[in-house]
């Protein structure tokens, strides 16, 4: 039982796309909210795109998640002699992806609130975008 899901999960082999399912098909995590580190790249997942398009979904559970995607690069630093040492401090650190926050609220509303919190907020390390296609414009602002 929990109120508020948040993780950085495995992103190997079907990890990404079980936990998905899980929280958007399971009777038990249905309306419960979540938060997702995962890497940038997840959302042009063709299961991704299948599983919050469907009909199902949009019929039972209406998931719209919002994602903030840092202005700043996270760095993932790997546990102490982890990696062979090398004369470069680039391989030292860093993951070969870039990582944005997926976020559903549990409902429409919820998540609305929270994107209006985020919008109030005067520390915003992140850009806002309200779907994948305002990804998509994002990265396009960048260049």
């Amino acid at each position: 039982n929990y109120d508020v899901f948040i993780t950085n999960p495995p992103y190997s082999g079907d990890h990404p796309e079980r936990l998905i399912r899980h929280l958007t098909e399971n009777a038990r995590t249905k309306g419960k909210p979540w938060f997702l580190l995962m890497p940038q790249y997840i959302h042009k997942k063709e299961y991704y795109t299948k599983i919050l398009s469907s009909k199902k979904n949009r019929r039972r559970n209406g998931i719209t998640p919002f994602y903030l995607v840092p202005k700043k690069r996270y760095v993932y630093l790997p546990p102490k002699d982890f990696r062979e040492k090398k004369a470069s401090d680039v391989h030292k650190k860093s993951s070969p992806f870039v990582s944005m926050w997926y976020i559903w609220g549990g409902s429409e509303e919820m998540t609305e609130e929270l994107i209006k919190a985020y919008e109030r907020s005067a520390d915003r390390n992140c850009e806002l975008a309200r779907s994948t296609s305002a990804l998509r414009d994002l990265r396009r602002k960048k260049t």
